[in-house]
């Protein structure tokens, strides 16, 4: 069943703030079978609330709104929705027992506008919000449904997952949605479809979609036909898998950070990161998985080239000679750092990440990667295209591809 969002706020228009609510909302309601078909981000105004949902729930069955659920003048999405629905007002004692509870943690005064946050609509249902002080509301009206809940990511998943999900499972009875992902890496999308031209043509029933980023190309197989039974999807899958082979990074969706921790962990090593021109983003992607301290030693950001010799003992005849941007120093960055943490498992990275500082020789983009397992050293040269935030997702996606083939 199809399903739209709406997201609320100035913000969002403007740039200041990128809306991760409807990615996490997409992610959580396929297994339902409730697909978001299409999303709309509007400001915070009346008739732009209105008309969004005017259109919406001319589509769809059920809307999501997130956003606007604030105590200030600026947050006009609750009084737009009781109007909206007809409704009146209602003081929900529990939301006011959470207000009091969390403003006395704070040790602050829980101030009228504060309270307000507890009147709600009386034609909704309360979605109770734990993590902050905005619940969020569930309307019903002539077999349409709409959930409006703040715009704080942290809140929007404690909403969902606490009072959103347990009111619509039991409500739509749909097939469960059938997908598997798999990763590829360093191989241009085009040569993929080229490959699976063939295999396209003879999955009836399901539907391949390419999802390219940063040097990474994810595909996913769909079930589009709730007819098709479990087991000639997962014929289909591992047919998919033969297909592509060596092509295949990792056969699920994960993570390129998750995945060298699991490799790390299956190995029983631990890894250490050098990083110049990446200046800690592969160390800061690492440490954003969860337990990631079990295997990770830490990192070295040595971007000055003082920082290289002196922490990692490279030679600092190696750099007059052959340039701190080298495959030479890449290597004893990557041994220096192993040495230096007591880790079995490196990446180290030197280039130029632009938009200056490249010549004809190394041309903007131009980076060398060395990876360590055990003794075993490989450097290899790259030039990554994009700007410097591409450069770094490039780096560490081709860091993880380098080590793939060598484990």
């Amino acid at each position: 069943m199809d399903v739209e969002i709406i997201t609320i706020g100035d913000e969002l228009l403007m740039g200041q703030t990128i809306d991760t609510n409807s990615v996490y909302l997409a992610q959580v309601l396929a297994p339902l079978g409730l697909n978001i078909s299409r999303k709309t981000a509007i400001r915070d105004g009346k008739h732009d609330i209105i008309t969004a949902l005017d259109e919406s729930l001319a589509r769809v069955s059920l809307v999501l709104i997130t956003g606007g659920l604030g105590p200030t003048n600026d947050d006009i999405t609750k009084s737009v929705l009781q109007s909206y629905f007809g409704c009146g007002t209602r003081i929900d004692h529990d939301v006011l027992t959470h207000l009091q509870r969390i403003f006395a943690f704070r040790g602050t005064e829980l101030f009228e506008i504060n309270k307000m946050q507890a009147e709600l609509p009386d034609c909704s249902k309360t979605l109770f919000n734990s993590q902050g002080t905005a619940p969020g509301m569930w309307f019903e009206k002539n077999g349409r449904y709409v959930a409006a809940m703040p715009g704080v990511p942290g809140e929007v998943k404690a909403i969902t997952e606490e009072s959103l999900l347990p009111l619509l499972a039991p409500l739509f009875q749909l097939p469960p949605a059938l997908n598997r992902t798999l990763t590829t890496a360093l191989i241009p999308e085009s040569l993929i479809a080229k490959k699976l031209s063939a295999f396209e043509k003879r999955i009836p029933g399901c539907g391949l979609a390419y999802l390219p980023s940063h040097n990474v190309v994810k595909l996913r197989l769909t079930r589009q036909d709730p007819l098709l039974s479990g087991e000639v999807f997962e014929r289909f899958w591992q047919d998919l898998l033969q297909e592509l082979g060596d092509w295949v990074f990792s056969p699920t969706d994960s993570s390129m950070s998750e995945w060298l921790l699991d490799t790390a962990r299956k190995r029983h090593m631990t890894i250490a990161t050098a990083e110049s021109c990446t200046g800690g983003y592969i160390g800061n992607q690492i440490v954003q998985i969860a337990g990631a301290s079990d295997v990770y030693k830490g990192s070295v950001i040595a971007y000055d080239n003082q920082v290289k010799i002196d922490v990692l003992k490279v030679e600092k005849t190696l750099i007059e000679m052959h340039g701190a941007v080298s495959a030479e120093v890449a290597h004893q960055m990557v041994e220096g750092v192993c040495a230096l943490l007591n880790a079995k498992m490196g990446i180290a990275t030197t280039g130029i990440a632009g938009p200056s500082g490249g010549s004809e020789e190394k041309p903007n983009g131009t980076i060398y990667i060395a990876t360590k397992i055990d003794d075993a050293v490989v450097v290899k040269h790259y030039v990554l295209r994009g700007n410097r935030h591409d450069f770094m997702v490039r780096a560490l996606n081709t860091a993880m591809k380098q080590l793939q083939e060598m484990a």
